[in-house]
């Protein structure tokens, strides 16, 4: 009896343990949605930003024979008067904080002391502040001015500056 008994018990133990591990509909269906609500939460900020970084690296535009980094987007200015901001402006320095972005514009415009088209920062919808050296309304004099370093009467902070182009409007 206690055979039989043993048997019974086993043989509901295994029928238990065998129906729970099936998948079903209800599991995939569970596994789906919650794919779908990472998706929708968008990826890591890490990657994106990794992403984003690579893809601005590589906007390079011929001018005049020389390949020139130049980069289109829409910008808010800071501390400036819209006067102040050209088409196209020549960007020495790069920061995470806008005290240092304004704190290295003070240091150009004390330097250069140019009240016609002084430097000004620009706030890129990434949170990212640029300091714009000099604005242009042309492509071609901005890079020229840019090529030439001792335009420059501050040392740069970027191995390589590049132009910042505003989008039509």
């Amino acid at each position: 009896m206690k055979t039989i008994l043993k048997l019974s018990v086993m043989s509901l133990v295994l029928l238990v343990a065998a129906t729970s591990c099936k998948t079903t509909e209800e599991n995939y269906k569970a596994a789906y949605d919650i794919a779908v609500k990472k998706n929708e939460k968008g990826a890591d900020k890490g990657i994106t930003a990794i992403i984003e970084k690579e893809k601005r690296m590589n906007e390079y535009t011929v001018i005049e024979g020389d390949s020139v980094r130049v980069i289109t987007e829409l910008v808010t200015l800071l501390d400036a008067n819209g006067a102040a901001m050209k088409r196209y402006g020549v960007v020495v320095g790069e920061y995470k904080q806008v005290f240092n972005a304004r704190s290295f514009r003070n240091r150009i415009n004390a330097a250069e002391q140019d009240t016609v088209s002084p430097s000004y920062v620009a706030m890129s919808p990434q949170k990212r502040y640029y300091v714009v050296y000099k604005g242009f309304d042309d492509k071609k004099e901005a890079s020229s001015f840019m090529k030439n370093k001792s335009n420059f009467k501050i040392n740069v902070p970027i191995a390589e500056p590049w132009i910042l182009e505003l989008p039509q409007k």
